[in-house]
């Protein structure tokens, strides 16, 4: 419980305290990143499969339902990434983190993930565009710059929690997922609403 304590109360820390706070979440993610990391989905870059994972180019992801801009699958092969589109599915639906970034006109949601045999996380950019939080690119990342972006702790917008890990909550196993809100900075536990996404690429693989 003292952990949960600490987290909800944020805004009573000093600079030297919050400092702190964000040092230990950064060392924290950074060890899920190493320990989580899994295999990239090869999924050939089809209609028919971009379809199948992005159905009315909507996708579920742990903060809920978001949009992908229309130009998504065009873009992943004019920039050359036609072997992150089940890479993007995974990183959306089952990110290691979601942090908020500060850039030019507003703020974005970025989506990160670890994978075996590949050097950087891959990153899913989400921004808030026509009443919609709406993915935009997918690309590779540096660890270090992904984790710069936590300017301070209401920063880190959902981590993926596992039995026996000490996170926001507490050292409670019972604890899975969870969410810190950017505008209250308080901790709640957020619903497993993630589809069943191992079915789903039998289903593509057939």
């Amino acid at each position: 419980m003292k952990v949960r304590e600490k987290t909800i109360w944020f805004g009573a820390m000093n600079e030297k305290e919050r400092q702190e706070e964000i040092e230990f979440l950064k060392k924290r993610l950074k060890s899920k990143f190493e320990r989580l990391a899994v295999l990239m989905n090869q999924i050939d870059n089809t209609h028919k499969n971009y379809d199948k994972f992005f159905p009315n180019n909507t996708v579920f992801t742990p903060i809920g339902e978001i949009a992908l801009r229309n130009d998504q699958f065009k873009k992943l092969k004019r920039k050359g990434r036609q072997n992150l589109l089940g890479t993007m599915h995974q990183t959306l639906t089952d990110p290691i983190a979601i942090i908020n970034e500060d850039r030019e006109g507003g703020k974005a949601k970025l989506f990160s993930k670890s994978f075996l045999k590949n050097n950087r996380p891959i990153v899913s950019v989400v921004i808030y565009e026509k009443g919609k939080n709406t993915a935009i690119s997918t690309h590779d990342r540096r660890l270090n710059n992904i984790l710069n972006k936590i300017k301070k702790p209401a920063d880190l917008l959902y981590e993926k929690q596992t039995n026996g890990d000490v996170g926001p909550a507490g050292d409670d196993s019972y604890s899975l997922n969870l969410a810190i809100s950017s505008d209250t900075q308080s901790v709640s536990n957020i619903p497993q609403i993630t589809p069943n996404v191992t079915s789903s690429i039998e289903e593509i693989k057939q």
